[in-house]
C-alpha cells in the first residue's frame, strides 16, 4: 500500500533518533572533558608563572597608603583553614554529584576560587610555602572533575548500547 510505513521500518527510524540523541549528549560530554582540560591548561600557565613569583611579597610592594587601606594581612593560619574548607566543600560536592550520577557541570569560577589561594598567600608573604599546598589541591579538584566526567560518559555509553541490544 502506499503511504503505508511498515512497523519494522518505523521502529528502526525510532531506534536510529534515539541513537543520534544519544550519541549528541555524549559527544556534548565530550565537549565538556575538552573545556576541562583547556581549563586545567590554564591552571598550570597560572601555577607556572606564580612559581616565578613565589617569594615576591604582594603587600611589601603596595605602597603605604594601600597597605593603610587594605590593613594588615591574614595569617596564613586563615587562609589554610579557607582552602581546607574549599577543599573540603569541593569534594563533597563532586563526590555527591558522582554517587547520584548527575551530570557533570562546570564553571570557570572554579579556577577563579583555585587561583585565588595564590594571591591571599603571596598577600600574607606565605607563598613559598604554600604553593605546593594550592597547586596539590587544584590539581586533585581537577582531576575528580575528570574522573566525574569520565564515569558520567561511560555510564552513558553503556546504557545507549543495553538500549540499542534490546530487541
Amino acid at each position: 500500500m502506499i503511504g503505508h510505513i511498515k512497523p519494522e521500518t518505523e521502529i528502526s527510524r525510532h531506534a536510529t533518533i534515539i541513537s543520534n540523541r544519544k550519541r549528541k549528549k555524549v559527544q556534548a560530554l565530550y565537549v565538556l572533558s575538552r573545556r576541562s582540560l583547556w581549563e586545567i591548561l590554564l591552571f598550570l600557565s597560572i601555577s607556572i608563572a606564580v612559581f616565578a613569583f613565589r617569594d615576591f611579597d604582594l603587600f611589601a610592594a603596595a605602597s603605604e597608603p594601600v597597605r593603610q587601606l587594605l590593613g594588615y594581612p591574614p595569617p596564613a593560619l586563615l587562609i589554610n583553614i579557607a582552602l581546607a574548607t574549599y577543599l573540603f566543600s569541593a569534594v563533597t560536592i563532586r563526590l555527591v554529584q558522582v554517587a547520584n550520577v548527575t551530570r557533570p557541570e562546570q564553571k570557570w569560577t572554579q579556577l577563579g576560587y583555585r587561583t585565588v589561594f595564590y594571591l591571599f598567600y603571596s598577600f600574607s608573604g606565605s607563598l613559598s610555602g604554600h604553593f605546593i599546598a594550592v597547586f596539590s589541591i587544584g590539581m586533585l579538584l581537577y582531576t575528580l572533575e575528570q574522573l566525574h566526567i569520565w564515569f558520567y560518559t561511560e555510564k552513558l555509553v553503556r546504557r545507549e548500547q543495553e538500549l540499542l541490544s534490546e530487541p
